[in-house]
């Protein structure tokens, strides 16, 4: 499948299926098609995508794998904690066309079972600790920033500062990419509103 622009990007991704059983103290929703475009054509552009080696840590159901992929990634691992998620994200890597490209790993994204630094390229969207573990988002950070010699995460944009000062802490440096608002639907039993938005901040950490 040729990808031309970040538009045709987004388009594809906005075709994978979303969770079949989400679990709510796992944080489960599927990042908007337009954000996860957005990073990996900004990875793109700066040539670290192709021939690379990339990480989607809590991959869900695999849509930064799937950009990766479709942008000339040499080997991608999707991480995800939960066999559902891991199940969604085979089928959706198998009706793309890049099931070649991509394996699955099902494991604890706090104790990646990877070298350090093995990774070219970690994306991720952490849950934010609202209803998993408050720190939760800074331990994906801290797995990502190990094995990874670059990131691409997502944060909520009132924790910014305290995320960005845990990077430094870390011997990195984080670049603000932008703001940005996630848009959230209808499911689970405590939303009351249609769409529920969570304005966030994307950050690439060198």
């Amino acid at each position: 499948m040729h990808v031309r622009s970040k538009k045709d990007l987004e388009i594809i991704l906005e075709n994978v299926k979303r969770f079949s059983r989400p679990k709510l103290e796992l944080e489960q929703y599927v990042t908007d098609s337009s954000i996860v475009a957005e990073l990996a054509w900004f990875s793109y552009m700066r040539n670290e995508v192709h021939n690379s080696r990339v990480l989607d840590l809590g991959c869900g159901t695999a849509r930064f794998a799937i950009a990766a992929a479709l942008l000339g990634a040499r080997a991608v691992i999707c991480l995800d904690v939960d066999s559902d998620a891991i199940s969604d994200a085979r089928e959706n890597i198998y009706n793309i066309g890049v099931d070649s490209r991509i394996d699955l790993v099902l494991a604890d994204a706090r104790y990646p079972p990877f070298r350090d630094n093995v990774f070219n390229l970690v994306f991720q969207n952490p849950p934010f600790g609202v209803q998993s573990r408050r720190g939760i988002d800074i331990d994906f950070l801290k797995s990502a920033i190990k094995v990874g010699s670059k990131v691409y995460t997502i944060h909520k944009a009132e924790t910014v500062d305290y995320v960005v000062r845990k990077i430094r802490e870390l011997g990195r440096n984080a670049i603000i990419i932008g703001r940005r608002i996630i848009n959230i639907p209808l499911m689970y039993k405590h939303h009351r509103k249609r769409i529920h938005k969570v304005e966030v901040v994307l950050l690439y950490v060198t």
